[in-house]
């Protein structure tokens, strides 16, 4: 008995390491973004939006961003560190004279199957 509630707690914490979260990374202006993580390129057509679903945990992020005051392209780079259950909203700022910048905007909560209960944020009653 013992053994079984070991097991039983066991798979339960397993499974509980395996909530969602994500990483999404958005420019103004409209500049055109590539974004790497862990070495892994996310999007090979350049847009200005990418939103990335993952496992929490420390991400090394590259950016490389066309900087639209002088037409350049530059790699911006950070370490980021995700909690589960969040998005984390990471906008790159520009300025004429500086490199571009990574900061994060606000965190949102991921709705999955894990939170809550999805019929709490359906708009639509069930007939």
């Amino acid at each position: 008995m013992k053994y079984s509630v070991l097991v039983f707690l066991l798979m339960g914490s397993i499974h509980a390491m395996a909530y969602d979260s994500g990483i999404a990374i958005q420019t103004d202006k409209g500049a055109r973004i590539q974004v790497t993580i862990n070495g892994k390129l996310y999007n090979k057509q350049t847009g200005n939006f990418v939103r990335v679903r993952s496992s929490p945990g420390l991400f090394h992020l590259q950016v490389k961003v066309l900087n639209p005051y002088d037409k350049q392209w530059y790699i911006v780079r950070k370490d980021i560190r995700t909690e589960k259950g969040f998005e984390f909203q990471y906008k790159v700022i520009f300025t004429s004279k500086h490199k571009p910048t990574l900061v994060e905007v606000k965190r949102n909560p991921v709705y999955s199957k894990y939170f809550l209960n999805p019929a709490l944020y359906n708009r639509h009653p069930v007939a």
